[in-house]
């Protein structure tokens, strides 16, 4: 599948992908025939989680409810990934999250894609909202989730740091959509 934004494809990410991720990122790039950045990814443990769930279930990555790799076509680059941590719940929710390579970040290219992934998750019938974690405080991943029109809902603690959560509804979603024009 495939997401597109002004800037960004969403290209869901393969079991070939995860597997080049997971042996040498850089052995992604001639697969996807663009250029992978120094410093991604961030969290190679998760690629190897993900492709251990992949293989159980195959199905997963056609859901729609997975994992993207986000490329700019117009520099030929992988520039982040990220996507949904599995489909929605019975109240209707689901969860996004993402990472943008260091030489990336800073270009709203966080906000394009959090927000195509909003915009695909809310044209499923069975979505009420879509929440997200950030870390707390003033920082970039709260900014990139105030600008896709999250509020802050909640502050968890964990062992390490203050988490926050985040949450977008449908009718605040459609309501931003409407004001937009």
């Amino acid at each position: 599948m495939l997401i597109h934004t002004p800037r960004l494809r969403l290209l869901t990410c393969q079991l070939p992908h995860l597997e080049a991720i997971v042996r040498e990122p850089k052995t992604l790039g001639p697969l996807l025939g663009v250029c992978i950045p120094d410093g991604w990814p961030m969290h190679p443990e998760a690629y190897a989680s993900a492709m251990a769930m992949l293989k159980a279930n195959p199905l997963l990555a056609y859901s729609g409810w997975w994992l993207y790799l986000f490329l700019d076509p117009e520099r030929r680059a992988l520039v982040g990934c990220g996507g949904f941590k599995g489909g929605p719940t019975t109240e209707g929710v689901v969860e996004v999250g993402c990472e943008i390579a260091p030489a990336y970040r800073g270009r709203g290219l966080a906000t394009e894609a959090v927000l195509a992934l909003v915009r695909y998750a809310f044209t499923r019938p069975c979505v009420m909202a879509v929440e997200a974690h950030s870390l707390a405080g003033r920082n970039a991943q709260a900014r990139v989730l105030e600008k896709a029109g999250f509020g802050k809902v909640a502050r968890n603690n964990d062992r390490r740091n203050g988490v926050w959560r985040w949450r977008i509804t449908l009718d605040a979603y459609l309501g931003a959509q409407r004001r937009a024009g």
